[in-house]
């Protein structure tokens, strides 16, 4: 079943086009990122699936609606979306629940699970805590309704590694019960780790597919990685087998990774 469609969508402003001719569809319970430069379309693209702007041509479609109208079926968190500071975790994550439509009671006990799985004290201030801690209530806040799509723009910034980590397995927890998940993100290893299927967005769509597809699009090059130094070098098919009969370190052969298929694109 698709959750959401994208066909031809164009967004300008004036004579700036900050997306061109955009179509993709995107399934219930699939995990889908959009990677891309700074000022590459892709929030623009996000504010757009859900509802916040309305493309300048083309069509976007959420479970078969116009996003405005499927709302309450949603969980965002936007680039720039900030918590509010005067309240406690806690009362930040209930209200947000109980706006979505939770009860009081619903969103109280939900609220106090997440935070506690997220190692955040329910009773502590906004504004008092650490900058990645409040990008978690954020997450929380956006999900604590289990919404069926969720859309997180670059939800992980500010985070450390372990944090960072304990987000991925949530949002993996919620794919498993099926939950739809579109995230942004300039974490290579994070697309990685979580996505079905990744769109290298810049204005307009580049390249997508798997993880595994899109390496073996690029699969006439090789990774060659130097153990001993940590150093990597990129090899084309043809020259691999001279290439590592002259090496004299020890090595490991990989397909080029996200991050280098990311660089050959954009730069």
């Amino acid at each position: 079943m698709s959750v959401v469609e994208a066909k031809g969508v164009w967004k300008m402003y004036g004579k700036l086009v900050a997306n061109q001719d955009i179509s993709f569809e995107i399934n219930e319970g699939e995990f889908v990122t959009f990677l891309g430069p700074n000022g590459g379309g892709k929030t623009t693209l996000m504010r757009q699936i859900y509802g916040e702007l309305t493309p300048t041509k083309g069509e976007i479609k959420v479970m078969g609606k116009r996003p405005s109208k499927m709302l309450k079926f949603m969980g965002v968190v936007p680039q720039e979306g900030k918590p509010l500071d005067s309240l406690t975790a806690w009362e930040h994550v209930t209200l947000l629940g109980m706006i979505k439509g939770l009860s009081r009671a619903e969103a109280s006990s939900r609220g106090k699970e997440l935070l506690d799985k997220m190692g955040i004290n329910p009773k502590t201030r906004v504004d008092d805590l650490s900058g990645g801690s409040k990008r978690k209530v954020l997450i929380i806040s956006a999900i604590i309704s289990e919404p069926k799509l969720v859309i997180l723009d670059e939800p992980t910034v500010g985070l450390d590694p372990e944090a960072r980590r304990e987000v991925w397995k949530l949002l993996l927890d919620m794919k498993k019960d099926g939950k739809t998940i579109i995230l942004t993100t300039h974490y290579m290893e994070e697309a990685e780790e979580l996505s079905d299927r990744i769109y290298f967005v810049n204005k307009r769509i580049m390249m997508e597919g798997s993880v595994r597809e899109l390496k073996g699009k690029f699969s006439e090059y090789y990774e060659v990685l130097n153990l001993d130094t940590g150093e990597k070098y990129i090899v084309k098919g043809e020259e691999i087998r001279d290439f590592l009969q002259r090496s004299n370190f020890r090595f490991e052969v990989r397909l080029p990774s996200l991050e280098e298929i990311y660089m050959r694109l954009f730069q």
